[in-house]
Formats: C-alpha cells, structure tokens, sequence
C-alpha cells in the first residue's frame, strides 16, 4: 500500500500511463506509478485538474484542500475500496460509475454525485458522515454488503437491490432518505436476505 498524490497538468488523464501524473508525497515530483487498489489517492491544494478515463481503482480518494476540477465523462468506472472525501471548495463533474467495495465513508461536502453509485461491499459497510445528494436520474445500487445513512439525510435518484447476497440498508435512528424520480421503477428491491 501506498500513497499518491495527483500531480497533472490542467489537461491530463488519470489513466494507465503514469508518466508525471503521479507523486508519493505532497508536492513531489512526478513519476510515481498509477494508483492501485491497495492505494491511498489524494487530490490535495498543489494537484491540478483531473479527468478520469477507463477503469480506474484506490482504497480510498482524499480531496482535503483541493481546490481544482475533478471531471470524467459517462463511460469511467471508478471502484473504491475504502473511502471518498470530497470537499466545498473542489468543482466536480465526474459523471461515471463508482462502485464501493470495502468498508469506508462517504463525505460529499454538499456536492451533487451526478453519476452511478454501487455499494457492492459483501460483509462491509459504507457509511455516509454528511447530507448526501445524487442525481435525479441517477441510480444507487445495493449489490452487497451495508450502506449507512448514519442519521444523515440522503436523497437518491433511484434504488435497486437484487440478488441472494446479504443487504442491508441501515437508517440508524433519525434519518431521511428520498428518492427523487418518480414512478415504480424508481425503488426496486427483489431477491432474498434484504433487511433495512
């Protein structure tokens, strides 16, 4: 496991090259390898936009102190295996897949999360630690595992939860989740070993 901090210029990819894109300390030089599931990715206040391209994965992404773009068009796939830290001050306008696949936290920071969301986290749990926000047209997916609201109020685009695998959907005592589209596709939960 190790640390990277992006580097990049205004118009570079996190992609599979890893060129000068990537720095193991704050502020370093490039030339760090590219980000692996094992990986802590941070976008700190000398990292430069962003856009991610292909398939792309960390344990966790940490934007404290970032104030550039992080964007990527509607085909990226970005899996975390840990947690993803957004902050007020970063512009974000990734609108890719994410899935989550380990325990972690979700921090937004009033940021609408226009894109796919998985929680595909078998025996794991992804917890949300402020208000949370999804696009209207965008759905969350409980494959596996557990996603907390943690008493924080969340509003989705749409649910979908199937399969055999264990799910649970966890409100803790004074939560609020809404579910912005309308109609009877926007909730489905089939299969068995659903709880909430």
């Amino acid at each position: 496991m190790a640390d990277r901090y992006w580097r990049g210029l205004a118009t570079d990819l996190w992609d599979g090259t890893a060129g000068t894109k990537w720095a193991d300390t704050v502020g370093g030089a490039g030339g760090a390898a590219v980000p692996t599931a094992a990986d802590d990715v941070f976008f700190d206040g000398t990292s430069a936009n962003c856009t991610i391209s292909g398939s792309r994965v960390a344990k966790s992404i940490n934007c404290t102190g970032y104030t550039g773009t992080l964007a990527g068009a509607s085909t990226p796939a970005l899996t975390i295996s840990g947690s993803l830290t957004l902050v007020a001050g970063m512009t974000l306008t990734y609108a890719g897949t994410t899935t989550f696949n380990a325990t972690g936290t979700l921090t937004s920071a009033g940021k609408t999360l226009d894109f796919l969301i998985t929680v595909n986290a078998p025996a794991a749990t992804v917890q949300l630690t402020d208000t949370f926000a999804q696009g209207a047209t965008r759905t969350f997916t409980l494959t596996a595992g557990t996603f907390d609201l943690n008493n924080q109020t969340a509003t989705i685009g749409l649910f979908a939860s199937s399969g055999p695998v264990a799910r649970v959907l966890a409100f803790g005592s004074n939560s609020t989740l809404a579910v912005a589209e309308a109609g009877a596709s926007a909730w489905s939960a089939t299969g068995s070993n659903q709880a909430s």
